[in-house]
């Protein structure tokens, strides 16, 4: 099987931050939803239409 090739992260999904969870116990996991109960997380949304996902993504492309 060939290798991947590289490229910037950010092309794929834009995501404004990667965080790794690989090779963590059982135990981290459960330390970390006991921290998240405790933790708010907020989340804005904006629907579209599908005719308007290019809209939608050059929202996301922008950091809109």
């Amino acid at each position: 099987m060939s290798d991947i090739p590289a490229f910037p992260y950010r092309l794929l999904w834009g995501e404004r931050s990667v965080r790794s969870v690989a090779n963590l116990t059982r135990q981290d996991g459960t330390a970390f939803f006991q921290t998240l109960q405790q933790t708010p997380v907020h989340c804005d949304v904006t629907r579209f239409a599908l005719e308007d996902a290019n809209q939608a993504l050059a929202y996301l492309r922008t950091g809109q």
